[in-house]
């Protein structure tokens, strides 16, 4: 990482502006990231196909790291077959236990060979709102 150093003579103000910059920075895109994370979330869950109701409850917005003036999340799928379900799979027979979707809700062994994107689709439906968040939190730290 390359490091500057500046020194201002005179201009207490523009000085102090500087120096203050990525702490309000740091503030002002810690709550974007917060934000838009909660929306890809929301979204995520929406868009979850729902079975069991398992994969939806299994997503959940996790902190990556805290620190003073900064914290920095990501979304996380715990269902272990969150993965298969956004990227696909082989057709196979599944034994289910409890479903919606079946008749009587009767448990047995079912084929399945559908699976449904949710976090992809989530993504790129927020992915605009994101930049335009980006830029109006840039300018209020700016502003401030």
């Amino acid at each position: 990482m390359v490091e500057a150093k500046i020194t201002f003579k005179g201009l207490k103000k523009n000085h102090n502006f500087f120096i203050n910059l990525p702490k309000k920075l740091d503030k002002y895109l810690s709550k974007t990231n917060d934000d838009f994370m909660e929306d890809l979330k929301m979204e995520a869950i929406d868009m979850a196909p729902e079975d069991t109701g398992d994969l939806k409850a299994s997503i959940k917005k996790e902190p990556v790291r805290k620190g003073k003036n900064i914290k920095i999340w990501k979304v996380v799928v715990n269902a272990p077959y969150g993965i298969h379900q956004e990227e696909g799979y082989t057709p196979h027979y599944t034994y289910v236990t409890r479903s919606n979707k079946y008749p009587n809700r009767v448990p047995g062994k079912w084929f399945v060979s559908k699976f449904t994107p949710f976090m992809k689709p989530a993504f790129e439906k927020n992915k605009a709102k994101y930049l335009n968040m980006l830029s109006v939190s840039t300018k209020r730290a700016l502003a401030s």
